[in-house]
């Protein structure tokens, strides 16, 4: 085993600066989540934006494959917030690239000062309920919140699960993307198989009032906090096996949990009370 492992690790993947928070997978659970929360006002106003019978989850990663097409979006995704840091500071961490844009923070700001106004066009309110649902889940992927090692991106890890579903072969990958999407999609099947998890777990312990309460600046710091545990953490053979894939499913489930009941909360304000701000571009 330990040679497969070397030689897996010998022609590792580095997917050193992307950051396509939770993956597909963990963007549908969030999403999902949420949307079985959505009140009566809500929902309408979801239906009215994305037409009938879409989902959140149909829209959840929409924002990924914008930024492709725009890089102007490419820093909405993250907040690179320094290892050593305690805590959010925009006028270090969300300072303006032209061309890559400022940060996830403000970008969110940006989206719920849009989604729900009535005095801003139909398509840019779509738009901003597009990114708004990916950018929530983004928050709440600790790696999303840390500028050391490119989020993670730059730390080689190997995945090695005997227990787990999916395959049991090793594979190369990194930290961020082990915790994007390898560490969720050995647990279950599927993003359905996800959402009924921890609707049965996490969630039914949740307290939803606590979760809810805060700022995204609470949350990102939240997030941060998580994410300096994640670096120190990785083992020192830098093989993800599932000891390591058990010891963090609380992190995973409960970040997933949190994101959906939160984006929930964010969406049934915003429609409730038809928020606006000044209006600006999204």
């Amino acid at each position: 085993m330990l040679r497969r492992i070397g030689v897996a690790v010998s022609v590792v993947f580095s997917a050193a600066g992307a950051a396509n928070a939770w993956g597909a997978t963990g963007h549908s659970v969030v999403t999902e989540i949420a949307q079985r929360r959505l009140n009566a006002e809500t929902s309408k106003g979801v239906a009215e934006l994305l037409g009938p019978g879409a989902s959140l989850a149909s829209i959840a990663s929409w924002a990924d494959d914008e930024r492709v097409r725009d890089k102007t979006t490419t820093r909405w995704h993250f907040v690179s917030i320094p290892g050593t840091a305690i805590a959010y500071e925009a006028s270090r961490d969300c300072v303006l690239d032209p061309a890559l844009g400022d940060c996830l923070i403000a970008a969110i700001e940006r989206q719920l000062a849009a989604v729900a106004c009535p005095r801003q066009p139909l398509e840019s309110r779509q738009r901003a309920l597009k990114f708004l649902v990916h950018f929530v889940g983004d928050l709440h992927q600790p790696l999303h919140t840390i500028d050391d090692q490119g989020g993670g991106n730059g730390i080689v890890v190997t995945l090695v699960t005997q227990e787990a579903v999916n395959g049991n072969l090793p594979y190369n990958s990194n930290l961020h993307s082990a915790w994007d999407a390898g560490l969720i999609d050995k647990t279950t099947w599927s993003w359905g198989s996800s959402v009924e998890r921890l609707e049965s777990g996490w969630l039914k312990t949740a307290v939803v009032s606590a979760v809810t309460a805060g700022t995204t600046i609470d949350w990102a710091n939240e997030s941060h906090l998580l994410s300096v545990a994640a670096l120190k953490a990785v083992p020192s053979n830098i093989v993800l096996d599932d000891a390591y894939r058990r010891s963090n499913l609380p992190v995973l489930d409960g970040q997933l949990g949190r994101a959906g009941l939160r984006l929930a909360n964010l969406l049934n304000l915003a429609f409730a009370t038809g928020q606006c701000t000044a209006d600006q571009p999204n």
